[in-house]
Protein backbone atom coordinates (compact mmCIF):
# COMPACT_ATOMS: atom_id res chain seq x y z
CA UNK A 1 0.00 0.00 0.00
CA UNK A 2 1.12 3.47 -0.79
CA UNK A 3 1.88 5.49 2.57
CA UNK A 4 1.69 9.06 -0.02
CA UNK A 5 4.61 10.05 2.42
CA UNK A 6 6.38 12.23 0.01
CA UNK A 7 7.06 16.17 0.75
CA UNK A 8 5.24 18.74 -0.65
CA UNK A 9 6.72 22.40 -0.18
CA UNK A 10 4.10 25.07 -0.84
CA UNK A 11 5.77 27.95 -2.71
CA UNK A 12 3.19 29.93 -1.12
CA UNK A 13 4.00 29.35 2.25
CA UNK A 14 7.14 27.65 2.71
CA UNK A 15 5.98 25.03 4.75
CA UNK A 16 6.96 21.15 3.80
CA UNK A 17 4.38 18.27 4.48
CA UNK A 18 3.44 15.53 3.55
CA UNK A 19 1.31 14.29 0.75
CA UNK A 20 -1.10 12.77 2.70
CA UNK A 21 -1.00 15.93 5.60
CA UNK A 22 -1.41 18.25 2.30
CA UNK A 23 -5.28 16.37 1.78
CA UNK A 24 -6.11 16.46 5.62
CA UNK A 25 -5.10 19.36 6.76
CA UNK A 26 -3.46 22.54 6.00
CA UNK A 27 -0.89 25.26 7.95
CA UNK A 28 -2.34 27.91 10.19
CA UNK A 29 -2.53 30.83 8.22
CA UNK A 30 -2.77 34.61 9.02
CA UNK A 31 -5.82 35.09 6.66
CA UNK A 32 -8.82 36.22 7.86
CA UNK A 33 -12.72 36.26 7.06
CA UNK A 34 -12.32 39.83 6.13
CA UNK A 35 -9.90 38.88 2.68
CA UNK A 36 -13.10 37.46 1.35
CA UNK A 37 -14.69 41.08 1.26
CA UNK A 38 -13.98 42.67 -2.53
CA UNK A 39 -11.47 45.53 -1.52
CA UNK A 40 -13.53 48.80 -2.09
CA UNK A 41 -10.64 50.52 -3.85
CA UNK A 42 -7.80 49.70 -6.33
CA UNK A 43 -4.27 50.45 -5.22
CA UNK A 44 -2.73 49.84 -8.68
CA UNK A 45 -4.88 50.54 -11.43
CA UNK A 46 -2.63 48.64 -14.02
CA UNK A 47 -2.45 45.33 -11.52
CA UNK A 48 -4.79 42.59 -13.35
CA UNK A 49 -7.66 41.87 -11.57
CA UNK A 50 -8.87 38.51 -11.11
CA UNK A 51 -11.96 37.06 -9.65
CA UNK A 52 -11.40 34.23 -7.44
CA UNK A 53 -14.45 32.43 -7.14
CA UNK A 54 -14.86 29.35 -4.59
CA UNK A 55 -17.60 26.80 -5.35
CA UNK A 56 -17.90 25.61 -1.68
CA UNK A 57 -20.96 24.36 0.31
CA UNK A 58 -20.17 21.76 3.05
CA UNK A 59 -23.04 21.26 4.41
CA UNK A 60 -24.92 18.65 3.42
CA UNK A 61 -24.15 14.83 4.02
CA UNK A 62 -23.53 13.41 0.33
CA UNK A 63 -20.64 15.72 -0.17
CA UNK A 64 -16.64 15.81 -0.97
CA UNK A 65 -14.08 16.24 0.64
CA UNK A 66 -16.28 15.21 4.23
CA UNK A 67 -19.48 16.93 5.54
CA UNK A 68 -18.49 20.46 7.48
CA UNK A 69 -15.92 20.68 5.40
CA UNK A 70 -14.00 24.11 6.43
CA UNK A 71 -14.36 26.07 3.76
CA UNK A 72 -13.47 29.42 4.97
CA UNK A 73 -10.25 28.27 6.43
CA UNK A 74 -9.64 26.61 2.61
CA UNK A 75 -10.51 29.68 1.15
CA UNK A 76 -7.88 31.97 3.34
CA UNK A 77 -5.27 29.12 2.64
CA UNK A 78 -5.88 29.38 -1.29
CA UNK A 79 -6.10 33.44 -0.95
CA UNK A 80 -2.65 33.36 1.20
CA UNK A 81 -0.77 31.29 -1.36
CA UNK A 82 -2.09 32.87 -4.69
CA UNK A 83 -1.45 36.54 -3.26
CA UNK A 84 2.43 35.50 -1.83
CA UNK A 85 2.66 33.55 -4.89
CA UNK A 86 1.01 35.84 -7.09
CA UNK A 87 1.93 39.24 -5.94
CA UNK A 88 1.45 41.06 -9.58
CA UNK A 89 -2.19 40.13 -9.51
CA UNK A 90 -4.61 41.45 -7.46
CA UNK A 91 -7.19 38.55 -6.69
CA UNK A 92 -10.46 39.53 -5.35
CA UNK A 93 -12.43 36.46 -3.95
CA UNK A 94 -16.31 35.43 -3.83
CA UNK A 95 -17.77 32.72 -2.76
CA UNK A 96 -20.60 30.93 -4.37
CA UNK A 97 -22.37 28.23 -2.03
CA UNK A 98 -25.37 27.61 -4.11
CA UNK A 99 -26.50 27.83 -7.91
CA UNK A 100 -28.38 31.37 -7.66
CA UNK A 101 -25.32 33.09 -6.30
CA UNK A 102 -23.11 32.37 -8.89
CA UNK A 103 -24.53 36.25 -10.32
CA UNK A 104 -22.25 37.34 -7.48
CA UNK A 105 -19.37 36.25 -9.40
CA UNK A 106 -21.11 37.39 -12.65
CA UNK A 107 -21.66 40.88 -11.06
CA UNK A 108 -17.76 41.72 -11.29
CA UNK A 109 -17.43 41.07 -14.84
CA UNK A 110 -16.74 44.81 -15.86
CA UNK A 111 -14.27 45.50 -12.82
CA UNK A 112 -12.22 42.36 -13.23
CA UNK A 113 -10.14 41.23 -15.93
CA UNK A 114 -10.32 37.29 -15.76
CA UNK A 115 -11.53 34.65 -13.47
CA UNK A 116 -10.26 31.81 -11.37
CA UNK A 117 -12.93 29.18 -10.73
CA UNK A 118 -11.69 26.80 -7.78
CA UNK A 119 -14.33 24.08 -6.99
CA UNK A 120 -13.74 23.74 -3.36
CA UNK A 121 -16.29 21.04 -2.33
CA UNK A 122 -18.87 18.35 -4.29
CA UNK A 123 -22.07 20.03 -4.63
CA UNK A 124 -23.81 19.05 -8.12
CA UNK A 125 -25.86 22.06 -8.28
CA UNK A 126 -22.89 24.05 -8.75
CA UNK A 127 -21.53 21.89 -11.65
CA UNK A 128 -23.74 24.87 -14.04
CA UNK A 129 -22.05 27.79 -12.16
CA UNK A 130 -18.86 27.36 -14.00
CA UNK A 131 -20.73 27.64 -18.18
CA UNK A 132 -21.85 31.24 -17.09
CA UNK A 133 -18.54 32.24 -16.04
CA UNK A 134 -17.04 30.50 -19.19
CA UNK A 135 -19.83 32.62 -21.50
CA UNK A 136 -19.14 35.76 -19.98
CA UNK A 137 -15.99 35.75 -22.26
CA UNK A 138 -12.77 36.50 -20.09
CA UNK A 139 -9.64 34.95 -19.26
CA UNK A 140 -10.18 32.03 -17.22
CA UNK A 141 -9.29 29.17 -15.59
CA UNK A 142 -10.98 26.00 -13.22
CA UNK A 143 -8.90 24.30 -10.46
CA UNK A 144 -9.94 21.22 -7.84
CA UNK A 145 -9.42 20.80 -4.78
CA UNK A 146 -8.32 17.23 -4.73
CA UNK A 147 -10.76 14.85 -3.69
CA UNK A 148 -13.12 17.78 -2.87
CA UNK A 149 -14.55 19.37 -5.77
CA UNK A 150 -13.70 16.95 -8.37
CA UNK A 151 -16.73 15.64 -9.62
CA UNK A 152 -17.88 19.38 -10.21
CA UNK A 153 -13.99 19.96 -11.56
CA UNK A 154 -14.35 17.39 -14.25
CA UNK A 155 -17.71 17.45 -15.37
CA UNK A 156 -17.94 21.24 -15.56
CA UNK A 157 -14.78 22.05 -17.13
CA UNK A 158 -15.34 19.67 -19.91
CA UNK A 159 -18.66 20.61 -20.61
CA UNK A 160 -16.98 24.51 -21.02
CA UNK A 161 -14.58 22.23 -23.62
CA UNK A 162 -17.90 21.23 -25.35
CA UNK A 163 -19.30 24.43 -25.47
CA UNK A 164 -16.07 25.66 -27.27
CA UNK A 165 -15.32 28.08 -24.23
CA UNK A 166 -11.28 28.20 -23.88
CA UNK A 167 -10.14 27.78 -20.35
CA UNK A 168 -7.68 26.50 -18.47
CA UNK A 169 -7.48 23.65 -16.08
CA UNK A 170 -5.28 22.82 -13.16
CA UNK A 171 -5.93 19.46 -10.85
CA UNK A 172 -3.11 18.92 -8.84
CA UNK A 173 -1.83 18.13 -5.08
CA UNK A 174 1.41 20.66 -5.92
CA UNK A 175 0.48 24.07 -4.69
CA UNK A 176 2.97 25.28 -6.73
CA UNK A 177 1.00 24.00 -10.03
CA UNK A 178 -1.90 26.51 -8.98
CA UNK A 179 0.60 29.24 -8.34
CA UNK A 180 2.54 28.62 -12.28
CA UNK A 181 -0.90 28.91 -13.82
CA UNK A 182 -2.48 31.35 -11.93
CA UNK A 183 0.58 33.85 -13.00
CA UNK A 184 -0.39 33.56 -16.55
CA UNK A 185 -3.05 36.17 -15.46
CA UNK A 186 -0.20 38.71 -15.06
CA UNK A 187 -0.33 39.22 -18.53
CA UNK A 188 -4.12 39.21 -19.00
CA UNK A 189 -4.01 43.25 -19.75
CA UNK A 190 -1.20 42.85 -22.27
CA UNK A 191 -2.51 43.81 -26.24
CA UNK A 192 -4.02 40.84 -28.22
CA UNK A 193 -4.26 38.41 -25.21
CA UNK A 194 -7.57 37.02 -25.79
CA UNK A 195 -9.31 34.06 -24.06
CA UNK A 196 -8.17 31.58 -25.98
CA UNK A 197 -4.64 32.80 -25.68
CA UNK A 198 -4.62 33.07 -22.35
CA UNK A 199 -6.30 29.20 -21.84
CA UNK A 200 -2.97 27.84 -24.22
CA UNK A 201 -0.79 29.98 -22.12
CA UNK A 202 -2.51 28.32 -19.18
CA UNK A 203 -1.85 24.72 -20.74
CA UNK A 204 1.61 25.46 -22.00
CA UNK A 205 2.26 26.42 -18.42
CA UNK A 206 0.67 23.74 -16.46
CA UNK A 207 2.15 20.76 -18.82
CA UNK A 208 5.63 22.32 -17.78
CA UNK A 209 4.81 21.32 -14.45
CA UNK A 210 3.35 17.23 -15.47
CA UNK A 211 6.31 14.74 -14.57
CA UNK A 212 8.10 12.60 -16.90
CA UNK A 213 6.56 9.12 -17.50
CA UNK A 214 8.55 6.20 -17.56
CA UNK A 215 8.28 2.68 -18.86
CA UNK A 216 5.06 1.00 -17.05
CA UNK A 217 6.52 -2.53 -16.35
CA UNK A 218 3.54 -4.23 -14.47
CA UNK A 219 3.19 -7.81 -12.52
CA UNK A 220 2.41 -10.69 -14.65
CA UNK A 221 -1.47 -10.81 -15.34
CA UNK A 222 -2.76 -13.36 -17.54
CA UNK A 223 -6.09 -13.02 -18.46
CA UNK A 224 -8.38 -15.65 -19.74
CA UNK A 225 -10.69 -14.00 -22.62
CA UNK A 226 -14.00 -14.76 -23.79
CA UNK A 227 -14.17 -15.07 -27.73
CA UNK A 228 -16.23 -11.76 -28.68
CA UNK A 229 -19.19 -13.80 -30.23
CA UNK A 230 -19.61 -15.53 -27.28
CA UNK A 231 -19.69 -12.35 -25.39
CA UNK A 232 -22.23 -10.00 -27.50
CA UNK A 233 -24.57 -13.73 -26.99
CA UNK A 234 -24.19 -13.47 -23.55
CA UNK A 235 -24.42 -9.71 -22.92
CA UNK A 236 -28.03 -10.04 -25.17
CA UNK A 237 -29.54 -13.02 -22.35
CA UNK A 238 -27.95 -10.90 -19.63
CA UNK A 239 -30.52 -9.14 -17.28
CA UNK A 240 -29.86 -6.90 -14.21
CA UNK A 241 -32.17 -5.81 -11.56
CA UNK A 242 -32.44 -1.57 -11.27
CA UNK A 243 -33.93 -0.85 -7.38
CA UNK A 244 -35.55 2.10 -6.60
CA UNK A 245 -38.94 4.06 -6.98
CA UNK A 246 -38.18 5.36 -10.60
CA UNK A 247 -39.56 3.52 -13.41
CA UNK A 248 -40.83 0.62 -11.50
CA UNK A 249 -42.31 -2.03 -13.26
CA UNK A 250 -40.65 -1.42 -16.35
CA UNK A 251 -38.35 -3.72 -18.39
CA UNK A 252 -35.81 -1.60 -21.12
CA UNK A 253 -32.96 -2.57 -23.38
CA UNK A 254 -29.57 -1.60 -22.72
CA UNK A 255 -27.72 -3.03 -25.95
CA UNK A 256 -29.69 -6.02 -26.00
CA UNK A 257 -29.28 -6.51 -21.92
CA UNK A 258 -32.36 -5.92 -20.16
CA UNK A 259 -32.95 -3.93 -17.19
CA UNK A 260 -36.00 -4.61 -14.85
CA UNK A 261 -36.83 -1.87 -12.30
CA UNK A 262 -38.31 -2.97 -8.95
CA UNK A 263 -39.59 -0.80 -6.65
CA UNK A 264 -37.86 -1.00 -2.72
CA UNK A 265 -41.03 -2.39 -1.38
CA UNK A 266 -40.16 -5.79 -3.20
CA UNK A 267 -36.77 -5.49 -1.59
CA UNK A 268 -38.55 -4.71 2.16
CA UNK A 269 -40.82 -7.49 1.78
CA UNK A 270 -37.70 -10.17 1.40
CA UNK A 271 -35.61 -7.82 4.24
CA UNK A 272 -38.40 -8.33 6.68
CA UNK A 273 -38.51 -12.26 6.20
CA UNK A 274 -34.85 -12.68 6.29
CA UNK A 275 -33.27 -14.71 9.83
CA UNK A 276 -31.79 -12.41 11.89
CA UNK A 277 -29.58 -14.87 13.57
CA UNK A 278 -28.30 -16.14 10.02
CA UNK A 279 -27.54 -12.20 9.11
CA UNK A 280 -25.63 -11.83 12.30
CA UNK A 281 -23.81 -15.18 11.12
CA UNK A 282 -23.10 -13.34 7.93
CA UNK A 283 -21.90 -10.06 9.79
CA UNK A 284 -19.82 -12.25 11.91
CA UNK A 285 -17.86 -14.16 8.69
CA UNK A 286 -17.29 -9.80 7.59
CA UNK A 287 -16.00 -8.82 10.54
CA UNK A 288 -13.46 -11.64 10.96
CA UNK A 289 -12.24 -11.16 7.66
CA UNK A 290 -11.61 -7.75 8.05
CA UNK A 291 -8.67 -6.31 8.57
CA UNK A 292 -10.20 -3.68 10.93
CA UNK A 293 -13.88 -2.33 11.71
CA UNK A 294 -13.11 1.16 12.47
CA UNK A 295 -16.34 2.94 13.18
CA UNK A 296 -19.43 1.05 12.39
CA UNK A 297 -21.41 -1.10 15.18
CA UNK A 298 -22.46 -4.21 15.53
CA UNK A 299 -26.15 -3.27 15.03
CA UNK A 300 -25.63 -2.07 12.01
CA UNK A 301 -23.71 -4.35 10.13
CA UNK A 302 -26.09 -6.79 11.25
CA UNK A 303 -28.56 -4.67 9.60
CA UNK A 304 -25.98 -4.37 6.39
CA UNK A 305 -25.67 -8.24 6.30
CA UNK A 306 -29.95 -8.25 6.22
CA UNK A 307 -30.17 -6.37 3.48
CA UNK A 308 -27.71 -8.58 1.94
CA UNK A 309 -29.44 -11.67 2.04
CA UNK A 310 -32.49 -9.90 1.26
CA UNK A 311 -30.92 -8.97 -2.39
CA UNK A 312 -30.07 -12.44 -2.78
CA UNK A 313 -33.30 -13.63 -2.57
CA UNK A 314 -34.68 -10.62 -4.82
CA UNK A 315 -32.17 -11.72 -7.17
CA UNK A 316 -33.15 -15.36 -7.25
CA UNK A 317 -36.52 -14.51 -7.68
CA UNK A 318 -36.24 -12.39 -10.81
CA UNK A 319 -33.34 -15.29 -12.50
CA UNK A 320 -30.33 -12.84 -12.06
CA UNK A 321 -27.02 -12.30 -10.49
CA UNK A 322 -26.67 -8.43 -10.79
CA UNK A 323 -28.17 -5.55 -9.37
CA UNK A 324 -28.40 -1.97 -9.32
CA UNK A 325 -29.63 0.12 -6.14
CA UNK A 326 -30.09 3.41 -5.36
CA UNK A 327 -28.86 3.20 -2.41
CA UNK A 328 -28.01 6.65 -0.98
CA UNK A 329 -31.72 8.00 -1.86
CA UNK A 330 -32.89 4.67 -0.85
CA UNK A 331 -31.66 5.30 2.81
CA UNK A 332 -32.08 8.87 3.36
CA UNK A 333 -35.93 8.37 2.24
CA UNK A 334 -36.18 5.44 5.40
CA UNK A 335 -37.19 3.31 2.16
CA UNK A 336 -33.90 1.33 2.42
CA UNK A 337 -33.21 -0.60 5.83
CA UNK A 338 -29.51 -0.07 5.80
CA UNK A 339 -26.98 0.25 3.11
CA UNK A 340 -26.08 -2.36 0.61
CA UNK A 341 -22.43 -1.60 0.11
CA UNK A 342 -20.72 -4.82 2.62
CA UNK A 343 -23.43 -7.09 0.28
CA UNK A 344 -22.43 -5.88 -2.82
CA UNK A 345 -18.68 -6.44 -1.57
CA UNK A 346 -20.00 -10.07 -1.28
CA UNK A 347 -22.22 -10.37 -4.39
CA UNK A 348 -18.69 -9.20 -6.46
CA UNK A 349 -16.76 -11.71 -4.65
CA UNK A 350 -18.72 -14.98 -5.70
CA UNK A 351 -19.10 -13.59 -9.10
CA UNK A 352 -22.25 -11.78 -9.00
CA UNK A 353 -22.67 -7.72 -9.39
CA UNK A 354 -23.51 -5.20 -7.10
CA UNK A 355 -23.52 -2.05 -8.60
CA UNK A 356 -23.91 1.68 -6.81
CA UNK A 357 -26.65 4.38 -7.60
CA UNK A 358 -28.92 3.08 -9.86
CA UNK A 359 -26.82 3.01 -12.67
CA UNK A 360 -27.62 1.21 -15.85
CA UNK A 361 -24.54 2.91 -17.58
CA UNK A 362 -22.56 1.10 -14.48
CA UNK A 363 -23.98 -2.25 -15.12
CA UNK A 364 -23.52 -2.83 -18.41
CA UNK A 365 -20.20 -2.01 -18.26
CA UNK A 366 -19.90 -4.40 -15.41
CA UNK A 367 -21.59 -7.40 -17.23
CA UNK A 368 -18.91 -6.19 -20.58
CA UNK A 369 -16.01 -6.62 -18.25
CA UNK A 370 -17.43 -9.82 -16.33
CA UNK A 371 -18.42 -11.78 -19.34
CA UNK A 372 -15.17 -10.93 -21.61
CA UNK A 373 -12.45 -11.73 -18.43
CA UNK A 374 -14.91 -13.53 -15.55
CA UNK A 375 -13.59 -10.78 -12.82
CA UNK A 376 -15.51 -7.84 -11.18
CA UNK A 377 -15.25 -4.12 -12.19
CA UNK A 378 -14.63 -1.69 -9.65
CA UNK A 379 -16.98 1.60 -9.86
CA UNK A 380 -15.49 4.71 -8.66
CA UNK A 381 -15.29 9.03 -8.60
CA UNK A 382 -12.04 9.57 -10.01
CA UNK A 383 -9.90 12.53 -9.18
CA UNK A 384 -6.94 13.96 -10.93
CA UNK A 385 -3.38 14.87 -9.35
CA UNK A 386 -0.97 15.87 -12.43
CA UNK A 387 1.67 16.33 -10.22
CA UNK A 388 2.33 12.69 -9.90
CA UNK A 389 0.73 11.62 -13.04
CA UNK A 390 -1.48 9.51 -11.11
CA UNK A 391 -5.35 9.33 -11.38
CA UNK A 392 -7.16 7.84 -7.75
CA UNK A 393 -10.13 5.99 -8.14
CA UNK A 394 -12.63 6.29 -5.08
CA UNK A 395 -15.68 4.97 -3.94
CA UNK A 396 -17.43 3.78 -1.33
CA UNK A 397 -18.22 0.15 -2.14
CA UNK A 398 -15.79 -1.98 -3.45
CA UNK A 399 -14.62 -6.07 -4.10
CA UNK A 400 -11.88 -7.41 -2.79
CA UNK A 401 -11.36 -10.65 -5.11
CA UNK A 402 -9.83 -8.38 -8.42
CA UNK A 403 -8.67 -11.19 -10.01
CA UNK A 404 -12.13 -12.70 -10.03
CA UNK A 405 -14.08 -15.48 -7.47
CA UNK A 406 -11.31 -17.95 -7.29
CA UNK A 407 -8.41 -15.63 -6.80
CA UNK A 408 -6.80 -14.16 -3.71
CA UNK A 409 -8.48 -11.42 -1.41
CA UNK A 410 -7.05 -8.75 -0.85
CA UNK A 411 -7.23 -7.13 2.86
CA UNK A 412 -10.22 -4.44 4.09
CA UNK A 413 -11.41 -2.08 6.89
CA UNK A 414 -15.13 -1.83 7.22
CA UNK A 415 -15.75 1.86 7.23
CA UNK A 416 -18.65 4.27 7.25
CA UNK A 417 -19.05 6.02 4.00
CA UNK A 418 -18.29 9.08 2.58
CA UNK A 419 -20.76 10.85 4.16
CA UNK A 420 -19.59 9.62 8.03
CA UNK A 421 -23.06 8.46 9.06
CA UNK A 422 -22.55 5.94 11.49
CA UNK A 423 -25.37 4.13 10.46
CA UNK A 424 -23.85 3.52 7.24
CA UNK A 425 -20.77 0.62 6.68
CA UNK A 426 -19.14 0.01 3.41
CA UNK A 427 -15.76 -1.63 2.78
CA UNK A 428 -12.25 0.46 2.33
CA UNK A 429 -10.82 -2.15 0.26
CA UNK A 430 -6.68 -2.16 -0.07
CA UNK A 431 -6.81 -3.24 -3.96
CA UNK A 432 -3.60 -5.16 -5.38
CA UNK A 433 -0.83 -3.13 -6.88
CA UNK A 434 1.77 -3.58 -9.65
CA UNK A 435 -0.65 -4.59 -12.01
CA UNK A 436 -2.22 -2.97 -15.08
CA UNK A 437 -5.99 -2.12 -14.91
CA UNK A 438 -7.98 -1.26 -17.66
CA UNK A 439 -11.01 1.45 -17.54
CA UNK A 440 -13.63 2.25 -19.57
CA UNK A 441 -17.28 3.29 -19.04
CA UNK A 442 -20.14 2.81 -21.91
CA UNK A 443 -22.80 5.25 -22.65
CA UNK A 444 -25.71 3.57 -24.14
CA UNK A 445 -27.86 6.94 -24.95
CA UNK A 446 -24.68 8.40 -26.88
CA UNK A 447 -23.81 4.66 -27.93
CA UNK A 448 -20.10 5.39 -26.88
CA UNK A 449 -17.54 3.99 -25.16
CA UNK A 450 -14.64 5.98 -23.00
CA UNK A 451 -11.20 4.19 -22.00
CA UNK A 452 -7.43 4.42 -20.72
CA UNK A 453 -5.37 2.30 -19.12
CA UNK A 454 -3.19 2.96 -15.57
CA UNK A 455 -0.53 0.91 -13.71
CA UNK A 456 -2.08 0.14 -10.22
CA UNK A 457 0.37 2.05 -7.60
CA UNK A 458 -1.03 1.83 -4.64
CA UNK A 459 -3.91 2.89 -2.09
CA UNK A 460 -4.46 6.03 -0.52
CA UNK A 461 -5.62 6.39 2.77
CA UNK A 462 -6.70 9.94 3.29
CA UNK A 463 -9.41 10.88 5.07
CA UNK A 464 -11.39 12.89 2.22
CA UNK A 465 -13.29 11.60 -0.77
CA UNK A 466 -14.74 8.18 -0.45
CA UNK A 467 -12.89 4.98 1.07
CA UNK A 468 -11.41 3.28 -1.09
CA UNK A 469 -8.77 5.06 -3.15
CA UNK A 470 -7.30 3.03 -5.72
CA UNK A 471 -4.30 4.89 -6.77
CA UNK A 472 -3.25 4.38 -10.87
CA UNK A 473 -0.40 5.62 -13.08
CA UNK A 474 -2.26 7.08 -16.20
CA UNK A 475 -0.63 5.32 -19.46
CA UNK A 476 -0.55 8.13 -21.78
CA UNK A 477 -1.23 11.81 -21.89
CA UNK A 478 -3.17 12.58 -18.43
CA UNK A 479 -3.78 16.15 -20.07
CA UNK A 480 -6.11 14.76 -22.55
CA UNK A 481 -8.85 13.45 -19.33
CA UNK A 482 -9.69 16.65 -18.65
CA UNK A 483 -12.34 15.87 -21.72
CA UNK A 484 -15.00 13.31 -21.76
CA UNK A 485 -16.79 13.70 -18.43
CA UNK A 486 -19.83 15.67 -19.20
CA UNK A 487 -20.51 13.34 -22.01
CA UNK A 488 -20.15 10.38 -19.78
CA UNK A 489 -20.70 10.98 -16.21
CA UNK A 490 -18.24 10.94 -13.20
CA UNK A 491 -18.09 7.11 -12.91
CA UNK A 492 -15.18 4.73 -14.41
CA UNK A 493 -15.51 1.11 -14.27
CA UNK A 494 -12.24 -0.45 -13.46
CA UNK A 495 -10.90 -3.62 -14.07
CA UNK A 496 -7.86 -5.68 -13.88
CA UNK A 497 -5.75 -6.45 -16.27
CA UNK A 498 -4.72 -5.31 -19.76
CA UNK A 499 -7.62 -5.84 -21.79
CA UNK A 500 -7.66 -2.61 -23.81
CA UNK A 501 -8.14 -4.15 -26.82
CA UNK A 502 -10.26 -6.33 -26.70
CA UNK A 503 -12.75 -4.37 -24.60
CA UNK A 504 -12.32 -1.83 -28.07
CA UNK A 505 -13.43 -4.85 -29.92
CA UNK A 506 -16.38 -6.20 -27.87
CA UNK A 507 -17.78 -2.44 -27.70
CA UNK A 508 -17.57 -2.02 -31.28
CA UNK A 509 -19.48 -5.45 -31.82
CA UNK A 510 -22.03 -3.42 -29.94
CA UNK A 511 -21.68 -0.76 -32.55
CA UNK A 512 -20.23 1.68 -29.92
CA UNK A 513 -17.81 4.42 -31.10
CA UNK A 514 -15.02 4.15 -28.78
CA UNK A 515 -12.77 7.23 -27.46
CA UNK A 516 -9.27 7.07 -26.45
CA UNK A 517 -9.16 9.55 -23.49
CA UNK A 518 -5.79 9.39 -22.17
Amino acid sequence: MCQCHHSISCSGCGHTMSRRGFLTRCATVAATAGALRPSASRADDAKPRVALVFLANSSGLEMWPYPNYDCPRRHAEIIKLLKEGCPQVEFVPVVVSKPAEVEKAIALKDTVDGYLVYTVTLMWGLTGAILPIGKLGKPMFVADEYLGGSGVFLVGYSGLRRQGIPAGAVSSTRPEDLVAVARVFAGVKKPGMTPALFAQQCDEVYRRTFPKVGAMKCLEDKVTLTGIGECVERLKKSRFLIVGPKFTGQKRDFLGAKGIYIGFEELRTFYEKVDRDAAAEVARRWCAKAEKVVEPTVEWINKAAAVYLATVELMKKHNTDSVTMNCLGGFSSGQLPAYPCLGFMQILDDGGQGVCEAMPDDSLSMIMARILTGRAGYVSDPALDTSKNQIVYSHCMAHTKVFGPQGTANKFHIRTLHNRDPRGCCAESFLPEGYMTTTFRTSVARKLMVIHQAKAVGNLDADRGCRTQLLGEVRGDIGKLFAEWDRFGWHRVTVYGDIQEPLIEFGKALGLQIIHEA
